[in-house]
């Protein structure tokens, strides 16, 4: 490998995120490790945004700005970044999180040091709107196993935080991934993905402060039109539930396992169905309700 090749592109999806986005990027351009390139996705933003962009670019020659004229919807502006990026590594940052200056290497040390690590992630401390430290744990996706299903196993059960998301990924893993897709929870479908491909390490320090505030979407996973809406631009209607399980559903078909695994699997995925009845219930019943008033 080159001396001065590019390892590492950082990309910063926002949307009207000048509360916070001073601090987020000077956290990412604080990094002990320099060699990397950090994209920024301006999701149409109607505040002050570009304007704070756009110093970064003239302050940093690392930095790049890219502006949407119109919302594309969060899965469009989180796959955008990963398309423009040129790094070996690539990782996700929120406009709003706090990065500590080991993030990056400690990610690379992971990575670096076994090949079949296809991401790795630091744990994270929650800190509200003012930075204050808040209670509360996150489960991890600290699937260092060999074992393929029990791997896969583990992001279908999961219900829990994807702080994961945010870690540092072999560019190339996630090339073979559908990326994000238009629908709320879309994030275990692509995790589900990576972790048929490789294992995930998470570095056992806390390296991220992940902010919770009014605006987060952690904050309104429960308001269906505003979830719908930050991931499509546009809203309407769509079956989250029934889309993940197909996500889910589909990867498995298309995986390189056998027909006993891709079975198994299918068993478990249909048991975690089962489970999660209710909300693939109130999907089919909305989706009919609205086929009904359609007709009138």
């Amino acid at each position: 490998m080159k001396e001065n090749q590019l390892r590492v592109s950082i990309g910063v999806p926002v949307r009207n995120g000048e509360p916070y986005l001073t601090e987020a990027l000077d956290s990412l351009l604080a990094q002990s490790y320099e060699n990397f390139e950090l994209l920024i996705s301006d999701n149409a933003s109607t505040d002050n945004t570009e304007a704070i962009c756009r110093e970064y670019v003239a302050r940093d020659k690392r930095v790049q700005y890219h502006r949407h004229a119109e919302d594309v919807g969060l899965a469009n502006n989180y796959n955008g970044l990963f398309e423009r990026a040129r790094g070996e590594y690539f990782k996700w940052a929120a406009a709003d999180d706090v990065h500590e200056p080991e993030y990056v290497s400690r990610c690379l040390d992971e990575l670096d040091g076994d090949s079949g690590n296809v991401l790795a992630y630091g744990m994270v401390r929650f800190i509200d709107q003012n930075g204050v430290s808040l209670p509360g744990t996150d489960p991890g996706f600290d699937l260092r196993s060999e074992a393929v299903e029990e791997r896969f196993r583990y992001v279908l059960h999961a219900n829990h935080w994807v702080n994961v998301l945010f870690g540092l990924m072999r560019r190339d893993a996630l090339a073979k991934t559908r990326l994000m897709r238009r629908y709320p929870g879309a994030d275990y479908a692509l995790l589900g993905e990576l972790a048929l491909i490789g294992k995930f390490a998470e570095v056992r320090e806390p390296l991220l402060r992940r902010r919770l505030h009014p605006s987060a979407s952690s904050q309104n996973a429960g308001n269906t039109n505003w979830m719908l809406k930050l991931w499509t631009g546009s809203g309407g209607l769509t079956t989250p539930a029934w889309s993940r399980a197909e996500d889910h559903f589909m990867t498995i078909v298309h995986s390189g396992l056998g027909i006993r695994e891709k079975l198994s699997l299918s068993v478990t995925l249909a048991r975690t169905m089962v489970w999660r009845r209710r909300p693939l219930a109130d999907e089919l019943r909305a989706t009919w309700m609205s086929k009904l008033r359609t007709k009138r």
